[in-house]
């Protein structure tokens, strides 16, 4: 599959912009089994809208085999009728939430559609809902088939959706005193960010959660205090991960290097070690060699091949986070041992 036109693809698709001469040279270059491989790796990284809107930036004369133009217009289709019933079911669960005496804040893929010049191409997942721990009971109470996930959280579905209900709202090890308010441009680019770190050192992340990222710091631009979140990535032990992350938004999704600069300086780390285990998995790591098998397989199996790739990947996870990563393989231990009791 060719990397960089797949991934020029994408940028010119989120920003609805044209791509540059030396891309679209690419584009014209491109046979049938380069779309046809585009297209599947589009799926397994979850953004197949992005990709439909890169077609209305083509000129007339280059278009990719009508099959392939067919079936993406079906699949993004059945994305956009799905991210239409995950935001309806999100306002009206967090108004039943809201009406019930609680306080959610939704997190996540939901709340981060909003950044995106069209909400409705991001492809949707599950709802996730920040609550106090006081708070998840009652709230679980509102979902169907409710139920306790592994790493604690509530899940359940809500006008057929899926939802998640979670008592912490960032996916770190660390002191409270150590993290902005919920609410925050910092925060939000925080819970971001760490979200996708703890995918990337566990079973892998997909391309979705990093345009997220992208969209969100081009939507809070104007929001958030760089000095502020860079004391922020500092005191969470994150800061070498997002010299990372931000190098690879940059590189490869089109962040302005103002930005970057404005955080970390103009010195940028080589983004190809996260680039790999985007490529290697895809979405959350389901597209993994093996991977689909293993799930299929039970918990028992899962665990295991989640171990496994937690222990690959501890190389790029020292290196980048090397707090978060010992945290997390202290909590997964103890997390065991409770369960073996």
């Amino acid at each position: 599959m060719k990397v960089d036109l797949f991934l020029a693809l994408v940028r010119s698709g989120l920003y609805e912009r044209p791509l540059a001469a030396e891309e679209l040279a690419s584009v014209r270059a491109a046979t049938d089994a380069d779309w046809a491989a585009i297209l599947k790796v589009a799926r397994q990284q979850t953004v197949l809208g992005q990709l439909y809107q890169a077609l209305f930036q083509l000129p007339n004369d280059v278009r990719p085999p009508e099959a392939i133009v067919t079936a993406l217009m079906s699949d993004a289709l059945r994305a956009v009728r799905h991210a239409y019933a995950a935001a309806t079911a999100s306002q009206d669960l967090v108004e039943r939430l809201r009406a019930a005496g609680l306080a959610p804040v939704v997190m996540k893929g939901v709340s981060v559609a909003a950044f995106y010049r069209h909400p409705e191409f991001r492809t949707a997942g599950d709802i996730d809902i920040y609550l106090p721990a006081s708070e998840i009971k009652q709230a679980a109470a509102l979902l169907d088939e409710s139920a306790v996930s592994p790493d604690g959280s509530r899940t359940g579905r809500f006008e057929g959706v899926a939802v998640d209900l979670h008592d912490r709202y960032f996916d770190l090890h660390c002191g409270t005193r150590k993290l902005p308010a919920v609410g925050t441009p910092e925060a939000t680019l925080l819970m971001l960010s760490a979200h996708i770190l703890k995918h990337a050192i566990g079973p892998g992340v997909g391309l979705r959660q990093l345009c997220d990222m992208t969209m969100a710091c081009r939507g809070l631009a104007r929001s958030f205090d760089p000095t502020r979140l860079r004391e922020i990535f500092r005191r969470t032990g994150t800061l070498r991960w997002n010299r990372l992350l931000f190098s690879f938004l940059v590189d490869w999704l089109g962040l302005d290097e103002s930005l970057y600069a404005k955080l970390f300086g103009t010195a940028r780390v080589a983004s190809a070690p996260l680039l790999d285990i985007i490529l290697e998995g895809g979405n959350f790591g389901h597209y993994a060699a093996t991977r689909r098998d293993t799930i299929a397989a039970g918990a028992a199996h899962r665990k295991r091949d989640t171990l496994r790739r937690f222990l690959h990947r501890l190389p790029f996870s020292l290196r980048f986070a090397p707090r978060e990563t010992l945290a997390t393989i202290w909590t997964l231990i103890q997390g065991n041992l409770r369960r073996s009791r």
